[in-house]
């Protein structure tokens, strides 16, 4: 018995349980913006907060009584925000971008810009000229496509190529297309400007490599 015990605990060890696996690819964000607390929208469809930041506007859902306080607390005041960032389908708004968040702080002035900067983990795949894309590159993950651009860095440039089709890990900040003026603040394109860009030891999830 006891040799038989023994031998499942080193096969346990030996092949962990299912659910000890890396994370899967994802959007990481962090944002600094101003806050806007108890929104009521008709058809419920809101979190009931949002940050808003280059006249990007997203919504944020609060996961603890002392988030939702200091939201409450910083209604209207600039803040800064960490969490992972996902997309839903709404009736009356097309699409909702909610951020889950992490943490919820007051920035610092000296240095917390208004901004979204990104981590992302997905597919590099390259855009189709046929239809006029730009940028030339995006970042397919999950359900989310984020235009990417190297431009500014040959060696960026040189190593994305190399990836292309295949799990990467980017860092960088979300800004709008200056090349491209729209009204509607909502299909204003947006672009990653990649900061940083490395292969990724994840396997892609089901579908992100077709």
């Amino acid at each position: 018995m006891w040799k038989l015990l023994c031998g499942i605990g080193l096969t346990l060890f030996l092949f962990p349980m299912a659910d000890d696996t890396p994370p899967q690819p994802g959007v990481s964000v962090e944002c600094c913006g101003r806050l806007r607390h108890g929104i009521v929208e008709i058809g419920g469809e809101t979190t009931g907060t949002t940050i808003t930041f280059n006249r990007i506007v997203w919504e944020l859902q609060l996961n603890s009584d002392a988030q939702k306080e200091f939201a409450k607390q910083n209604n209207k005041e600039p803040v800064i925000v960490t969490g992972t960032l996902r997309k839903i389908v709404g009736i009356e708004t097309k699409i909702r971008w909610i951020i889950d968040v992490r943490t919820i702080s007051k920035p610092d002035a000296t240095k917390d810009e208004e901004g979204a900067k990104m981590t992302i983990e997905g597919i590099l795949r390259t855009a189709d000229p046929r239809n006029g894309d730009f940028p030339e590159m995006m970042v397919r993950t999950h359900d989310q496509v984020w235009p990417i651009d190297v431009s500014a860095d040959a060696e960026l440039q040189t190593r994305a190529n190399l990836f292309i089709g295949r799990c990467v890990l980017l860092t960088g900040s979300l800004e709008r297309v200056t090349e491209q003026v729209d009204d509607e603040e909502s299909d204003t394109p947006l672009v990653v400007r990649v900061k940083t860009l490395k292969r990724s030891v994840n396997v892609p999830v089901q579908g992100q490599s077709d």
